[in-house]
């Protein structure tokens, strides 16, 4: 009867030291997995950033030099939303309006280079074009939301957080320094 007691005590201690091991192993891997995950979620606000700077600087730029790929796919919002459908697909609900917003953008700085290059005296600079600054508002709104929403996901809402947005006067007037078209356009 001893023996019995004896064996059983030794498989229960072992059943017990082999759940401790599980458990722990567990706690790594979810630790490891939350690592990564919180890893991904930066990458994911690191993108939607450089989308930001991506828009931002094509204001100027003429769109005829410009590859409709990169117009309709800029590297950014593909990284960003690979990123998003992989690790984040609670931020799903950002998808379409971020397309969306993307698209405005496109479509009103395409008619203003092909307004550039018709009508030259026509163009105006950013910070001078409400139209521009309520779409690009919007845009950065939308920037902004997602960004929380993530930074929320992988429990970094503690920390402030600045936006996105750009001061369009300071971008604007500190590279130009005259009206009309970029030169060459």
């Amino acid at each position: 009867m001893n023996d019995l007691l004896l064996i059983s005590a030794i498989g229960a201690l072992g059943f017990m030291a082999a759940s401790a091991l599980l458990l722990q192993w567990l706690r790594v891997a979810l630790r490891r997995r939350a690592k990564q995950r919180r890893s991904q979620g930066y990458r994911l606000i690191h993108a939607l950033r450089s989308y930001s700077a991506w828009i931002e600087s094509q204001r100027d730029l003429p769109f005829t030099s410009r590859s409709l790929d990169e117009l309709t796919s800029p590297q950014p919002l593909v990284v960003a939303a690979q990123i998003k459908s992989k690790w984040f697909p609670a931020l799903g609900q950002y998808t379409v309006p971020l397309l969306q917003a993307h698209s405005r953008v496109i479509e009103y700085l395409w008619e203003q280079s092909l307004l550039r290059l018709s009508q030259g005296s026509a163009w105006r600079a950013a910070h001078q074009d409400p139209q521009y600054q309520q779409l690009r508002g919007a845009q950065e709104e939308l920037i902004d939301e997602m960004i929380a929403a993530c930074r929320e996901l992988i429990g970094d809402s503690r920390q402030v957080w600045q936006p996105t947005g750009s001061d369009f006067a300071f971008s604007n007037s500190f590279a130009r320094t005259t009206k009309g078209p970029a030169a060459g356009a």
